[in-house]
């Protein structure tokens, strides 16, 4: 996706300034994109899954206690994920952005049993 189309996906579901949102790509490692959508389910709210283009868009509570969100733009490829995050912030910022894609991240890597 193109920078211009990964703003308008996000803006479709919150007002987006564009230089604030974030940006972070990790790597695979054998996760398909099956159990990307399997590790997502509760995590947040699904807002949309393109099977076609192969993405997801989900909002994830994060903040102080978990009440901002953060919407999240999350695309599979077969070599890398790339994450891209956006959340208004108060007065006071919460990071929510960085905590909600760090929940991400650990959710999708941690070892099922």
């Amino acid at each position: 996706m193109k920078k211009a189309e990964i703003v308008a996906k996000i803006n479709e579901f919150i007002p987006v300034k564009e230089k604030q949102i974030v940006e972070k790509s990790v790597d695979v490692n054998g996760l398909s994109f099956v159990n990307l959508r399997n590790r997502l389910i509760g995590l947040g709210k699904i807002l949309e899954e393109n099977l076609d283009n192969n993405y997801y868009v989900v909002n994830i509570p994060a903040g102080f206690a978990n009440k901002n969100a953060a919407v999240i733009l999350i695309i599979w490829s077969a070599e890398k994920l790339s994450l891209f995050a956006y959340s208004k912030e108060g007065l006071i910022n919460q990071h929510t952005v960085d905590e909600a894609i760090e929940k991400v991240i650990i959710e999708l890597f941690r070892k099922k049993r």
